[in-house]
């Protein structure tokens, strides 16, 4: 994945499936991070509630 987009000085001269592997590969990696992202949140909001610290902010200052 291009970290700061920079443009790709071959782009024109590669062929048209090369361009789209790219494009599939960027898809694949941006799905994969996103995933990640959603599973780390959620590992977060459950290991919250395991801990009780949602009820714990609940009952003593009536806020979640």
């Amino acid at each position: 994945m291009m970290t700061f987009r920079r443009r790709d000085a071959w782009w024109e001269m590669d062929g048209k499936a090369a361009r789209g592997e790219r494009r599939r590969q960027r898809f694949v990696a941006t799905v994969a991070f996103l995933a990640a992202t959603a599973a780390a949140a959620g590992s977060g909001t459950l290991w919250w509630m395991h801990v009780g610290a949602a009820a714990f902010l609940h009952a003593r200052f009536g806020i979640l």
